[in-house]
Order: structure tokens, then sequence, then C-alpha cells
């Protein structure tokens, strides 16, 4: 959403806004994304856009090694072209290879790539602390929340007879936005599912956004922990499907420490639903908080939703969200030399995209 978004907003200011697409379908050809067939590939149509007059925008987490060199290809790839290098690190305060001990391997990786761009946005300040512990230059690091109005504007639709029938078999369902990786800490949750069953037999759990490369996986897991009559799984959804489902369920029970604001834990916020969420240090207020491999307190925190809901929400604050997209897009245009015509490239993690500045009847490269 947050990609989505920021292209839209540049693009309406003028930018030419390309995306490369770094996914599991990443070679399927579409008018909407570049292709990347491969590695060299991927060389390629970076360069050529660097070449072309284009900055560089990627996205970077410390949970992946080949999104660490893709992003730290690109980021070089515009310095050495002589273009803005825009980096955003969406990851969260604590993560698998950052932060690091310092003078280590991972720690010197991490010092070598956030001091390669012109500008790095991360979505909170716990995360610029964590990225100053690098010796950059905290002038560089702007903190905004990926999370802006867009997030929460959406249109009500008709569920799937699937997920239609799973909320109205039950007297109440959790919304989790899972992936099958270890930091959705998977066994912990099925436990607790389990264990949360044997009292409210009738409650379901309903499983959203994992890839389709991940889907099966999923989906065998589950058989493998016994839950199948009580968990549904949708796989990934459109934004309008998403906040539908959010917004029917008891509570979204958010499990990784390696969050760093996350914005489907804001989503629920401002639509008022609960959220159970694992204490990793940077929750928003509002979020009902359970530790680490405490289960007792994560079912606890359930019972509560079932049994007083009106009361969690009653603790929640009032919550608005902000133009973040524009702030970002301000800042975008700033460090990319609006005035003086430069160009931008940008990207994420799964994508990458371009902006160059347009004009008149001239189309940028798609």
């Amino acid at each position: 959403m947050g990609l989505v978004a920021l292209r839209r907003e540049l693009e309406s200011r003028g930018w030419d806004c390309p995306a490369m697409n770094l996914n599991e379908n990443r070679r399927v050809r579409n008018p909407e994304c570049i292709d990347v067939q491969s590695g060299g590939d991927y060389l390629r149509k970076v360069w050529r856009h660097v070449w072309r007059g284009y900055a560089v925008q990627i996205r970077v987490n410390a949970e992946s090694k080949k999104g660490y060199l893709l992003a730290l290809i690109a980021m070089f790839l515009a310095r050495v072209g002589g273009r803005p290098a825009l980096l955003t690190y969406c990851g969260g305060h604590r993560q698998t290879f950052f932060p690091a001990p310092k003078w280590s391997f991972r720690w010197l990786a991490f010092a070598l790539l956030l001091r390669i761009p012109t500008r790095i946005y991360c979505d909170s300040e716990a995360v610029k602390q964590v990225l100053l512990t690098t010796g950059i230059e905290a002038g560089k690091v702007m903190p905004v929340a990926l999370f802006s109005v867009e997030n929460v504007q959406f249109v009500p639709i008709d569920l799937p007879d699937s997920v239609r029938d799973f909320f109205s078999s039950r007297d109440g369902v959790f919304f989790l936005y899972v992936c099958y990786r270890k930091e959705y800490m998977l066994d912990f949750l099925a436990n607790a599912m389990r264990q949360f069953r044997i009292q409210y037999p009738r409650i379901g759990f309903l499983l959203v956004g994992t890839s389709d490369k991940e889907l099966e996986q999923l989906r065998q897991f589950v058989r493998y922990q016994g839950l199948e009559e009580a968990v549904c799984i949708t796989g990934a959804v459109s934004h309008n499907a998403f906040l539908t489902m959010l917004r029917q369920s008891l509570a979204c029970i958010r499990s990784p420490m390696t969050d760093g604001v996350s914005s489907s834990v804001l989503e629920s916020l401002a639509l008022g639903v609960p959220v159970l969420g694992v204490d990793n240090g940077t929750r928003p207020k509002g979020v009902e908080l359970w530790q680490k491999d405490d289960e007792e307190s994560l079912l606890r925190l359930m019972a509560e939703a079932v049994e007083n809901r009106p009361a969690m929400v009653s603790r929640m604050p009032r919550f608005s969200a902000e133009d973040n997209t524009g702030k970002l897009a301000d800042d975008v245009e700033r460090a990319c030399g609006a005035e003086s015509g430069q160009n931008i490239v940008g990207g994420k993690s799964g994508v990458v995209t371009a902006l160059k500045r347009v004009s008149g009847d001239e189309v940028g490269p798609r």
C-alpha cells in the first residue's frame, strides 16, 4: 500500500515511476511493472535507468540476505551514475541480521549499506536510533510512518462464500496477518489456538496475507497441527477485502518481534478493531500487549476480546491517519532536486520503482 500510494502521489506531481517487480512472479511480463528474468537482467535494467537519468529508491529490511544484496547493488549503481540513492529501511529495531555487535560482519555489512544512500527513510524514531549505531549522519535519516490516509480508505465488498460461511458459522473470528516464515511464530500461535479452543470451541482464526509461493506450506502446517476446522486461510487478498475482513473480526493478533510500526496494526486501530500484539518495544499506543513465549498472556487477552470486547475497544485511543504519503513525497522531491529537474528511481524488497521528472509530452521509460 505504501509503495502504491507513493507512486501515485509522485506521478500526480509529474514524476515518471516505473516499478521493477522482484517478487516470485518477477519473470511475468506485465505493462504495470518492469520484469526481472535473472540477476544479470536486474543489474542491466537498474543501470539502464540510472544512465537515462533516474534516481533510485529501494526498500530493505534485515531479514533477507538476497534483499540486502539487491539494495546494495541498486544504491551502488545510483551513486556511480551520480544519481540520488534513496533507501527505505522497512524493518523494526530488532531483526535477525541487524542491529549487530559493533565491528561484527553484520554490523560492517549494514554500516556499508547505510553509508551509500543520499537519504534514508524508516518508520519510527526507535528504528532511526538503531540505524545511527552504524555511525551514519543523523540528518540523512528521516523517520516517517509508512502508513497514510490511503490505508484506511476502502469500499466494503462481498467476501468469497468460503470466508463468509466461516464468519457466519463461528461465534467470533480472530484476524491474523501471517506468512510462512519464522518471524511469525507459527508454532507458538498454533499451540495458543489449540489451548483457546478447549474453552471456546466456536471461535475461528482467519489467516490472511501469505504469498502464493507459501500458501501450500501454510495449509500443510495447519493440517499437521490439527487446526483445519478452526482456521480459514485466504492467502493474499485485495486491500478492500483485507479491510472488510479485518473490520468484521473480534481482534487482530500480531506476532512478529521484528516489526517496525506495522501498517496492519495501524489499520486495525483506525477501524476500531482491538490489536493483540507481542511486545516488541515499538507497538503504538492502544495495542494490547502480550509477551513473547508467554502463551498465558496472549490467551488472557483473547478471552477478554471474546467476553468483554466493548471494554477493550473503549481503551483504544482515538486514531486518525495523517498524510504521510504527502510528507514522504515532499522529501523525495527535495532529495532528488525537484527544482533542478533531477530524476528519480525507486523501489522496495519485492518491487523496485523508478521515477523521473517529466513535462509536456515527454514520457519516461517503462
